[in-house]
């Protein structure tokens, strides 16, 4: 993919352009609720969700329409209310899955919020809340929140790290939360706090958003343990192990966890959407997100209900001013590439991005030159031209021996590769190759 951006290369990461001026401005609108929404079943990491209603079922807003698994799994609730149509394969953005289909009924009509009170809250209740919600983990990963936040006495969490290093190039959907829900987010971090017993939370910026700084700081009044750090801006400040080490000093061991290093790390929206969850009785059912790029007539951010197809959010800005080469789940540096305009909304959707004919462009691959930029610039310091050799000569061991599956899929490598080979596109083959072994 040929990307018109200028950067410098720093090790560890790169310096690039940004083109957040399109939405960083623009306050949060809503967006409008389609006729008919599609929930997939897999709209986290783990095990997908079980269906627990039936074509013709009638369902409110925050009505459970699929039970998480056993183990890492989440519940899906539906953001609308109206009748089940349809449980089929649809388009998503890893390709076709399992879906429900809701048409909307358009009367809104809400289930009772979570719990009646919030007052006498045990550390149990709070999880379960959190579970019943369906959170995840909605800066992109969406590892199911009640799985993660868990307390381990053998892995005791005394740092909680709140990322706010929104280092994409388009998303501004974090940006605009902290602004116009700083409150939230410092109130979410509180209940983690509470549930996992940390002494400290750290809420991390980068620092070209001081507006952001000045409405997260003063809601820190009365929260004597939490304290804003901004870091420089450079991508990716905050992949989750990057992010560990520049706060806390510490090392994720290769194949390891954040609560390894006794360290638990939230998005500033789950950390919101947690907030709504026990302090609210809200479930996760719509979240804010940017659509941007060139071709776009009028770029925005939008709260959008789960399960809006994104044709949808396409009409919501406008249309095209020109035809767009390419539609992304995420941003340029790591988004998926999509090929329908059907595909749903999902909780980990922090931005849709549209390139121009001419980003989309694709330079001719040549042989590489050794110039070692891939491994200057990436976040964990892994080799990718190695891992992808490995994966084109079919060696998938090779490939985990070299550290396939700690690959944070930042795109770095890619991005700089003077050669145009795609490391990235490769050491996520080499990924899957890597789980359909060990599942076989």
């Amino acid at each position: 993919m040929k990307i018109h951006f200028s950067f410098m290369r720093k090790n560890g990461g790169i310096f690039q352009e940004e083109r957040k001026d399109k939405t960083e401005d623009l306050t949060i609108s809503d967006a409008k609720v389609p006729s008919t929404l599609i929930f997939p079943l897999s709209m986290h990491i783990g095990k997908p969700a079980e269906p627990v209603v039936a074509i013709g079922d009638k369902v409110k807003i925050g009505t459970i329409i699929a039970q998480a698994q056993d183990g890492i799994s989440a519940n899906v609730v539906s953001s609308v209310s109206g009748e089940v149509v349809a449980i089929s394969k649809r388009d998503t953005m890893r390709g076709p899955g399992d879906c429900i289909v809701i048409k909307n009924d358009y009367e809104d009509t809400k289930e009772a919020p979570l719990h009646a009170d919030k007052d006498d809250l045990t550390v149990a209740d709070k999880l379960e809340i959190i579970q019943k919600a369906g959170i995840v983990g909605m800066g992109g990963a969406t590892f199911p929140t009640h799985f993660k936040a868990k307390p381990n006495k053998n892995k005791p969490i005394d740092t909680i790290i709140v990322n706010g290093a929104e280092c994409e190039p388009y998303s501004t959907s974090d940006h605009r939360l902290m602004i116009e829900h700083a409150e939230g987010i410092i109130k979410g971090a509180h209940i983690y706090q509470e549930i996992l017993g940390a002494r400290d939370v750290v809420i991390v910026l980068e620092d070209d958003t001081p507006d952001c700084e000045a409405a997260l700081r003063e809601q820190l009044t009365g929260y004597p343990h939490m304290k804003l750090v901004v870091l420089p801006t450079m991508y990716p400040q905050g992949a989750e192990k990057a992010l560990i080490e520049s706060i806390t000093g510490r090392q994720v061991p290769p194949g390891g966890l954040p609560a390894d290093v006794r360290t638990f790390v939230t998005n500033v929206a789950t950390a919101n959407a947690t907030h709504e969850a026990v302090n609210e009785g809200k479930p996760l059912y719509e979240r804010v997100t940017t659509v941007s790029g060139e071709p776009l007539s009028t770029p925005r951010n939008l709260r959008v209900r789960i399960g809006t197809p994104i044709n949808a959010l396409i009409e919501e800005c406008g249309g095209f001013v020109a035809p767009p080469g390419k539609m992304l789940h995420g941003d340029p540096m790591m988004g998926l590439p999509l090929t329908s305009a059907e595909v749903p909304i999902t909780k980990g959707s922090s931005v849709i991005t549209f390139l121009s004919q001419k980003e989309s462009e694709r330079e001719e691959q040549t042989d590489c030159i050794r110039c070692s930029e891939c491994i200057n610039v990436c976040p964990v310091s892994l080799q990718p031209i190695l891992i992808s050799n490995a994966y084109e000569r079919g060696d998938i061991d090779e490939a985990e021996r070299l550290g396939a599956m700690d690959c944070i899929e930042c795109g770095n490598c890619s991005f700089i590769c003077p050669s145009k080979i795609p490391l990235l596109e490769n050491i996520r083959g080499a990924k899957q190759a890597i789980k359909a072994k060990s599942a076989g």
